[in-house]
């Protein structure tokens, strides 16, 4: 049953070719490198892990109450 139904998506799997040209759009060609991009990336990251740990903390320290 399963070769049956690869044999009739056979052709659809044909017709699935990649794009012959680039068309373009913000993706295109980066302004930036390589280099900068990953710094950057690595940059935000250490910021938002940095943001977690500080929520975490104030989320999970011992509450005083009135005394």
């Amino acid at each position: 049953m399963r070769t049956f139904r690869l044999l009739l998506a056979l052709p659809l799997f044909l017709l699935a070719v990649p794009a012959r040209a680039d068309h373009g759009g913000p993706l295109a060609s980066a302004p930036m490198s390589p280099l900068a991009v990953a710094l950057l990336a690595g940059g935000l990251a250490f910021v938002a892990v940095l943001l977690l740990v500080a929520i975490v903390r104030l989320i999970a320290r011992p509450r005083r109450d009135g005394e």
